[in-house]
């Protein structure tokens, strides 16, 4: 494993970890400045139906909105199943149940990709999951 490969999967991890803990200046402390965060060039259905958690964000303090809202959630599962890790990227399958303030519930398997600059920090990530099920949650 290269030492690149070995520090993207160490910043993931405390990245989860942080997660885990609440702990959102640790998450921030792994992303540029200039993180795009489920920005894509491409028309995505979550953003046209403006699911809250599921909006295009770019830098810190829109990410740190992101947490504002996830974060009243309650998670019954949170769990990485796999990772997989190039030079650039890291891909990691999670397996998530969590139960929203609506009162609905979110129960999937997701995708993200985080995308590393030549800083080693995170410049952006992908998040691929049930949009259909992230849509009906948003709106029950």
């Amino acid at each position: 494993m290269t030492d690149t490969i070995q520090t993207h999967t160490q910043s993931v991890t405390a990245m989860y970890d942080a997660f885990g803990r609440g702990d959102v200046d640790g998450i921030l402390s792994h992303l540029s400045e200039e993180i795009r965060w489920d920005v894509t060039d491409e028309p995505w259905t979550p953003h046209a139906a403006e699911v809250p958690w599921l909006l295009p964000r770019r830098g810190h303090r829109q990410v740190r909105e992101f947490f504002a809202i996830v974060s009243a959630w309650n998670y019954e599962r949170f769990e990485v199943l796999d990772m997989l890790v190039s030079d650039t990227q890291v891909a990691v399958e999670i397996r998530m149940t969590a139960e929203l303030p609506n009162g609905s519930r979110v129960d999937e398997e997701v995708i993200h990709l985080w995308t590393f600059g030549t800083n080693g920090k995170v410049v952006k990530l992908r998040r691929m999951l049930d949009t259909a099920a992230n849509i009906d949650a948003a709106r029950a």
